[in-house]
Protein backbone atom coordinates (compact mmCIF):
# COMPACT_ATOMS: atom_id res chain seq x y z
CA UNK A 1 0.00 0.00 0.00
CA UNK A 2 2.80 2.49 0.66
CA UNK A 3 4.20 1.92 -2.90
CA UNK A 4 0.47 2.78 -4.72
CA UNK A 5 0.77 5.64 -2.42
CA UNK A 6 4.14 7.12 -3.10
CA UNK A 7 3.48 6.13 -7.32
CA UNK A 8 0.05 8.23 -7.02
CA UNK A 9 1.93 11.23 -5.31
CA UNK A 10 4.79 10.85 -7.82
CA UNK A 11 2.45 10.88 -10.83
CA UNK A 12 -0.01 13.24 -9.37
CA UNK A 13 2.32 15.78 -8.81
CA UNK A 14 3.97 15.70 -12.28
CA UNK A 15 0.37 16.00 -13.49
CA UNK A 16 -1.11 18.30 -11.65
CA UNK A 17 1.58 20.80 -10.00
CA UNK A 18 1.58 24.15 -11.19
CA UNK A 19 2.83 24.90 -15.04
CA UNK A 20 6.65 26.09 -13.38
CA UNK A 21 6.81 21.87 -12.22
CA UNK A 22 6.47 21.40 -16.27
CA UNK A 23 2.84 20.51 -15.97
CA UNK A 24 0.17 21.20 -18.39
CA UNK A 25 -3.51 20.92 -18.90
CA UNK A 26 -5.44 21.41 -22.90
CA UNK A 27 -9.02 21.67 -22.53
CA UNK A 28 -11.25 19.49 -25.12
CA UNK A 29 -14.84 19.66 -25.33
CA UNK A 30 -15.76 18.11 -22.16
CA UNK A 31 -12.40 16.76 -21.42
CA UNK A 32 -9.00 17.88 -19.60
CA UNK A 33 -5.81 16.72 -20.68
CA UNK A 34 -2.82 16.73 -18.47
CA UNK A 35 0.43 16.14 -19.38
CA UNK A 36 4.01 16.64 -18.07
CA UNK A 37 7.72 15.39 -19.26
CA UNK A 38 10.24 15.26 -17.17
CA UNK A 39 13.93 13.70 -16.33
CA UNK A 40 13.12 10.13 -15.34
CA UNK A 41 16.20 10.54 -12.81
CA UNK A 42 14.02 13.20 -10.77
CA UNK A 43 11.25 9.62 -10.25
CA UNK A 44 11.60 8.39 -6.74
CA UNK A 45 13.84 5.37 -6.93
CA UNK A 46 10.45 3.19 -5.41
CA UNK A 47 7.93 4.61 -8.42
CA UNK A 48 10.17 4.43 -11.08
CA UNK A 49 11.12 0.66 -9.73
CA UNK A 50 7.25 -0.55 -9.46
CA UNK A 51 6.10 1.40 -13.30
CA UNK A 52 9.43 -0.32 -14.29
CA UNK A 53 10.89 3.04 -15.57
CA UNK A 54 14.78 3.40 -15.79
CA UNK A 55 16.25 6.67 -13.94
CA UNK A 56 18.51 8.59 -15.42
CA UNK A 57 19.46 11.91 -17.06
CA UNK A 58 19.65 10.48 -20.32
CA UNK A 59 15.78 9.58 -20.52
CA UNK A 60 12.71 11.65 -20.51
CA UNK A 61 8.98 11.09 -19.28
CA UNK A 62 6.12 11.99 -20.62
CA UNK A 63 2.86 11.23 -18.72
CA UNK A 64 -0.55 12.00 -19.89
CA UNK A 65 -4.19 11.45 -17.90
CA UNK A 66 -7.39 12.96 -19.35
CA UNK A 67 -10.20 13.95 -17.57
CA UNK A 68 -14.22 14.13 -18.55
CA UNK A 69 -15.63 16.84 -16.96
CA UNK A 70 -18.88 16.20 -15.17
CA UNK A 71 -22.02 18.65 -14.71
CA UNK A 72 -22.56 18.93 -10.94
CA UNK A 73 -19.59 17.18 -9.53
CA UNK A 74 -16.19 16.56 -9.56
CA UNK A 75 -14.33 14.99 -13.08
CA UNK A 76 -13.69 11.61 -13.76
CA UNK A 77 -10.67 9.87 -15.18
CA UNK A 78 -11.36 8.04 -18.79
CA UNK A 79 -9.47 5.84 -20.95
CA UNK A 80 -7.59 7.13 -24.06
CA UNK A 81 -6.28 5.93 -27.17
CA UNK A 82 -2.74 8.33 -26.67
CA UNK A 83 -0.42 8.23 -29.38
CA UNK A 84 2.77 10.35 -28.83
CA UNK A 85 6.22 10.70 -31.18
CA UNK A 86 9.40 12.74 -30.36
CA UNK A 87 11.14 14.47 -32.66
CA UNK A 88 14.06 16.24 -31.64
CA UNK A 89 15.72 18.95 -33.44
CA UNK A 90 17.43 16.87 -36.02
CA UNK A 91 14.06 15.81 -36.77
CA UNK A 92 14.89 12.30 -36.01
CA UNK A 93 11.11 10.72 -34.83
CA UNK A 94 10.62 8.44 -32.86
CA UNK A 95 6.90 6.44 -32.08
CA UNK A 96 6.63 5.76 -28.45
CA UNK A 97 4.81 3.66 -26.68
CA UNK A 98 2.14 4.76 -24.20
CA UNK A 99 1.84 2.36 -21.07
CA UNK A 100 -1.62 2.65 -19.44
CA UNK A 101 -1.90 2.69 -15.81
CA UNK A 102 -5.03 1.98 -13.66
CA UNK A 103 -4.97 3.41 -10.35
CA UNK A 104 -8.77 3.33 -9.91
CA UNK A 105 -9.43 7.35 -9.21
CA UNK A 106 -6.77 8.21 -11.53
CA UNK A 107 -5.88 6.39 -15.19
CA UNK A 108 -2.08 7.30 -16.72
CA UNK A 109 -0.32 6.85 -19.91
CA UNK A 110 3.33 6.79 -19.43
CA UNK A 111 5.98 6.63 -21.80
CA UNK A 112 9.43 6.40 -21.23
CA UNK A 113 12.60 7.97 -24.22
CA UNK A 114 16.07 8.18 -24.66
CA UNK A 115 17.46 12.06 -24.95
CA UNK A 116 20.96 13.39 -25.10
CA UNK A 117 20.94 16.58 -23.12
CA UNK A 118 20.94 19.11 -23.36
CA UNK A 119 18.05 18.34 -26.08
CA UNK A 120 14.92 19.99 -26.58
CA UNK A 121 12.17 17.52 -27.71
CA UNK A 122 8.76 17.95 -29.93
CA UNK A 123 6.00 15.24 -28.40
CA UNK A 124 3.08 15.48 -30.61
CA UNK A 125 0.17 13.92 -28.99
CA UNK A 126 -2.76 12.45 -30.47
CA UNK A 127 -5.61 11.93 -27.68
CA UNK A 128 -8.87 10.28 -28.09
CA UNK A 129 -11.11 9.65 -25.42
CA UNK A 130 -12.93 6.51 -25.12
CA UNK A 131 -16.68 7.31 -25.77
CA UNK A 132 -15.74 10.06 -28.48
CA UNK A 133 -15.24 10.32 -31.77
CA UNK A 134 -13.11 13.51 -31.73
CA UNK A 135 -9.24 12.78 -31.83
CA UNK A 136 -7.14 15.58 -29.76
CA UNK A 137 -4.30 16.68 -31.13
CA UNK A 138 -1.48 19.03 -29.93
CA UNK A 139 2.43 18.84 -29.20
CA UNK A 140 4.79 19.52 -26.16
CA UNK A 141 7.89 20.92 -26.00
CA UNK A 142 10.84 20.59 -23.72
CA UNK A 143 14.29 21.51 -23.49
CA UNK A 144 15.93 18.60 -20.89
CA UNK A 145 18.71 19.29 -19.19
CA UNK A 146 21.29 17.10 -17.10
CA UNK A 147 21.22 17.45 -13.51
Amino acid sequence: MRHLSLALTTLAALLFLPLSAAAQQQPFGDYVIYHGTMLTANLHPEVARQYNIQRSNHRGLITVAVRKNVKDGPSKPVRADVRAVAVNLSAQRRQLTMHEVDEGEAIYYLADFRIDPPETVRIELHVQPKGSKDVHVFEVSRQFQAE
